[in-house]
């Protein structure tokens, strides 16, 4: 029991639910009629994904972690590199395989991801900025991944899947840069190149202020275009960016330790009532 305890822990399991979840939105905004099936299958198989890119990103970082989380399974000696990599594989494996069923599209999609977040945790993570639009990119994926498991053509269309996608690219994008500014003695002794490193703490924290602006802008398009009703409006702008662009504001003028954990932590909790506002929209 407290071995497949510690698996949950190395593959993030909560990450990795709202990886399914985020299929399942992307399904819904597609369809016309209810289909189960294919977005069901391509859900668990973004969780494999998800959980696979979580456990290569922890066998490459545990010399990183050792100094900005200890706590980590790997870093504990709870599991073996050698189970963390044939788990890895193992999940991609059957993830390509669940893709298949479905659709050529659908297994496209997920050997892009794969590919992606392989290319990620090998290189680019070390290429300042590079990494985090990876991370923000495969997040988005997801929603369009529930689309096309549908219907590869509906996905494409506005008002759908691409909506959430957009947000979720910025959402993660800006959560990413408040990360690695959080992160960066850690990743400055492990000799990992991040943006703030380059350009320092209070530009990276005003390029995502910059960024959270946009998304703010992007938020408002539905509504503009009358896609959305007033729930999604009270929600999305009310309850979620104006309170996180306030916060990032105060936190551009304060970047302490405490106020990037809880910046962090409130930008993830954002990003789950934007997905909220979506599905009461």
């Amino acid at each position: 029991m407290s071995q497949i305890i510690e698996i949950f822990r190395l593959i993030r399991v909560v990450n990795c639910l709202l990886a399914a979840v985020g299929v399942a939105i992307g399904a819904w905004m597609t369809w016309f009629t209810p289909v189960y099936f294919g977005p069901t299958v391509a859900a668990i198989a973004a969780f494999c994904v998800c959980a696979a890119g979580n456990v290569v990103n922890d066998l490459r970082d545990v010399e990183v972690d050792r100094i900005n989380r200890p706590k980590r399974v790997l870093v504990r000696g709870a599991l073996s590199p050698a189970f963390a990599r044939n788990l890895a594989i193992g999940l991609n494996l059957v993830a390509v395989l669940l893709a298949v069923s479905v659709s050529w599209w659908l297994a496209v999609v997920a050997l892009i991801t794969i590919l992606l977040l392989l290319a990620y945790n090998m290189t680019l993570k070390k290429i300042p900025l590079a990494g985090n639009v990876v991370v923000a990119l495969t997040a988005g994926l997801t929603f369009l991944t529930g689309g096309i498991a549908v219907d590869p053509y509906l996905a494409f269309r506005l008002p759908g899947p691409i909506i959430p996608m957009a947000f979720a690219f910025f959402f993660h994008l800006v959560r990413e840069i408040v990360k690695d500014v959080q992160d960066i003695e850690g990743d400055r002794r492990s000799g990992v190149r991040t943006l703030p490193q380059i350009i320092g703490v209070s530009a990276s924290l005003l390029t995502a202020l910059g960024l959270f602006v946009v998304l703010t802008v992007l938020t408002c398009m539905p509504i503009f275009f009358g896609w959305f009703g007033d729930t999604y409006k009270v929600i999305a702008v009310y309850v979620v960016d104006l309170p996180l662009l306030a916060l990032l504001i105060f936190l551009w003028g304060n970047p302490s330790s405490r106020m990037l954990a809880a910046s962090s932590a409130f930008l993830k909790i954002g990003m789950t009532l934007g997905v909220v506002a979506l599905v009461l929209a």
